[in-house]
């Protein structure tokens, strides 16, 4: 019974970390999605010839980030 309870104990464990888990690579999965986001428009802005530090106020990027972009 004992053996039973200890197997019972440890799969809630597995559960919760893969939980955790899977939860951590969502939120990870979105700031990257967002920063991708921030990205492009970033770029299409430079197509379009914005200057560097409006571009940095609408995009929330450095200057440095968009000067790479160039």
């Amino acid at each position: 019974m004992e053996e039973y309870k200890k197997s019972i104990t440890e799969y809630a464990d597995v559960q919760d970390a893969m939980a955790y888990a899977e939860e951590k690579g969502r939120e990870k999965g979105l700031t990257e999605g967002i920063e991708n986001e921030k990205i492009e428009i970033a770029k299409n802005c430079l197509k379009e010839g914005l200057p560097i530090e409006t571009i940095a106020k609408i995009t929330g990027l450095t200057v440095g980030q968009i000067n790479k972009l160039k």
